[in-house]
């Protein structure tokens, strides 16, 4: 099956993080390249599960040694977070393609975020690295929350909201780095409060007034401003959004919101009164909002699988049956959950269509109603169907497939029982035929023996009664009665055995069909030609109806085809038993359901399982081709034993 448009099949759950190895005397066995290419995933997977561990260890241990007795736990408790859930969200994510690019940039995310331990250090540099790792975390949860779920921007406003955070962070935080003499106190990523270590990138001999002043409060202002309208973004995401995506943004935006007012309520704070505790207590709570986020996205990317799973359930349990066009649309149309959806049938290629209510539609007419178009195509590439829905629903890959496969099986469905419902009308009709041949047959049968060997019979019986009376007085005479019914009984044995002939001829029950066919083309009026190398004995039925299948086709030709001049009939067999009868007569144009000659061949090649096909025009004669697929059988005397 070939499937076009906006959907474009991917799935699979949850990827398990470890293999059990194989218990085997020999050890594992080697990998195909198909399954060696399906395990690198997996192994890239427990790649950076381990790295992540060890270093979310180092720095946990790292936080701990030099954090104060009163805040070792607690700071060891917030890093061993902020690492640890992105990492483990991450992995999860890394599971499914779809959100594989997403789970391996949260996975970066907490192994970038494992520097800010180092602020708890007490030499400058390495303290001066974990705090400018700290402001990191602004752009990457950014980025992710803009990326989610799939790990790409795709909107231009969410790209330049990135590139600003980004540029805000670059040139107003990491690049005052440059000008201060220390970093602000009250921060959830040191505990350090007085006598912190120097910052180890200052360049100038003394802080300029106008950072405090201006650059400080102005940077802060930006990046609430920034974080509002990205919030914001996302809002007006999932009101826009699929079913689907609109479960997995709830948590997200949930948690954005979150962490832009504890954000600002804390840089607000700790502006006012920088030594009072509420900016202390602000800023662990907007910290821990930063593992929440991971949490959010996880549990989001867990809702729009189930979304999409409770989906897929209902459409395979609603399109697994027999439904026409109107019910299947309502059926995808309550599954998606209201959502808009319209089921096309085409009509002139893929430019003009009808839907179930009868209306006609174009392209163009679709565009302009705001609908995305997707071509449901057979094995052949034909497009037999198409979906007319919101374009909210092309970013989802597993919907769309499903949704292609599960209705083009059932139009397949609807089609092949059409088929076999007038393949069964046919056989019926066949039958009833073929029941009235042979009962017209019969009938003849019985005709001819009364008319014929019947009555030569009862001559017989009189003239011998009056033979053997002639006997009694006129001897001679009555032997010269006897020898002349002599020549009666071989007449009459002649009318029978042609009479037995017409139901099953001695010739093809002895020597097989090659030498049957010859034997009818010597006492046929035109020329006929029999072209057939030896072959094996098929079964009777077989061999029966395709005899008297070319019988009646050389009868056809030598009644029917003007100006033939030769018949020739071909046998052979290549797996099956083929035939054709061609003569180079005037020809005809056949008629779709065949004359009597013509319906009775088919009918009796169609009874044994076989094909047989007329072809024929004016001047270029006529040609009767037939296929009848062989089972092994014994050979007919073999049988009969």
């Amino acid at each position: 099956m070939t499937v076009r448009g906006p959907f474009t099949g991917h799935g699979g759950a949850f990827a398990l993080l470890w293999d059990s190895p194989k218990d085997s005397l020999t050890g594992p066995e080697p990998l195909t390249p198909a399954a060696d290419a399906a395990h690198r995933p997996r192994r890239a997977i427990n790649a950076i599960g381990i790295a992540a561990a060890v270093l979310g260890a180092l720095a946990v241990a790292l936080v701990a040694e030099n954090a104060t007795t009163d805040e070792r736990f607690s700071r060891a408790m917030l890093e061993a977070l902020i690492i640890g859930v992105p990492v483990a969200v991450g992995l999860s994510a890394m599971g499914e393609p779809r959100s594989r690019r997403f789970g391996f940039f949260l996975c970066a995310a907490g192994v970038s975020w494992s520097l800010t331990a180092l602020g708890e250090t007490s030499s400058s540099l390495p303290y001066t690295v974990g705090r400018l790792a700290a402001w990191t975390i602004f752009p990457i949860v950014v980025y992710l929350m803009l990326a989610f779920p799939t790990g790409r921007i795709e909107e231009r406003t969410a790209w330049l909201l990135f590139v600003a955070v980004t540029g805000l962070i670059v040139v107003f935080y990491i690049g005052s780095a440059l000008l201060v003499d220390s970093f602000p106190g009250r921060t959830p990523w040191a505990t350090c409060t007085a006598e912190c270590p120097a910052n180890a990138f200052q360049i100038v001999t003394d802080e300029p007034g106008w950072v405090s002043d201006v650059l400080l409060p102005l940077r802060e202002t930006l990046s609430v401003i920034l974080l509002v309208a990205i919030t914001w973004l996302l809002v007006d995401r999932m009101r826009h959004a699929s079913p689907f995506l609109r479960h997995a943004l709830r948590p997200v935006v949930a948690c954005s919101v979150g962490f832009t007012v504890t954000l600002g309520a804390f840089l607000i704070v700790r502006r006012a009164a920088p030594d009072g505790e509420g900016a202390e207590a602000l800023g662990q709570l907007w910290s821990l909002t930063v593992p929440a986020m991971a949490l959010a996205f996880g549990i989001g990317l867990v809702q729009e699988r189930a979304a999409l799973a409770n989906t897929l359930s209902r459409l395979s349990l609603s399109l697994s049956h027999r439904l026409d066009p109107a019910a299947t649309r309502d059926t995808l149309t309550a599954a998606l959950g209201g959502e808009p959806i319209s089921l096309l049938i085409p009509e002139a290629g893929v430019t003009i269509w009808r839907d179930t209510d009868g209306r006609r539609w174009t392209n163009a007419e679709l565009r302009a109603q705001g609908q995305a178009l997707t071509l449901i195509r057979d094995e052949s590439g034909d497009a037999v169907a198409a979906l007319a829905h919101d374009p909210a629903l092309a970013g989802h890959e597993e919907i769309g497939a499903s949704v292609r496969a599960l209705i083009l099986a059932s139009l397949e469905h609807r089609r092949v029982t059409d088929r076999l419902a007038q393949s069964l009308e046919a056989l019926k009709l066949s039958r009833d035929r073929i029941a009235r041949a042979a009962d017209a047959e019969r009938s003849r049968i019985e005709r001819d023996l009364h008319d014929g060997a019947q009555q030569r019979l009862i001559a017989l019986r009189i003239r011998l009664s009056m033979a053997e009376e002639r006997m009694q007085w006129d001897h001679d005479g009555g032997r010269a009665d006897l020898q002349a019914l002599g020549f009666e009984i071989d007449h009459t044995l002649e009318e029978l055995r042609a009479l037995a002939h017409g139901i099953y001829p001695s010739l093809l029950a002895d020597r097989g069909l090659v030498d049957a066919l010859r034997g009818v083309a010597r006492g046929a009026p035109l020329p006929v030609e029999i072209v057939g190398p030896e072959m094996p004995r098929v079964a009777e039925a077989i061999e029966t109806a395709v005899y008297f299948t070319c019988r009646e086709a050389i009868q056809n030709a030598t009644k029917h085809a003007d100006g033939a001049t030769h018949v020739r009939v071909m046998v052979w067999n290549d797996g099956a038993l083929c035939f054709e009868v061609s003569d180079d007569g005037r020809g005809f144009v056949p008629d779709g359901n065949g004359n009597g000659g013509l319906r009775n061949m088919r009918d009796r090649i169609e009874a044994v399982g076989g094909r047989l096909t007329v072809e024929s025009r004016p001047g270029h004669g006529a040609q009767v081709r037939g296929v009848v697929p062989l089972r092994p059988t014994r050979s007919l005397r073999e049988a009969r034993m």
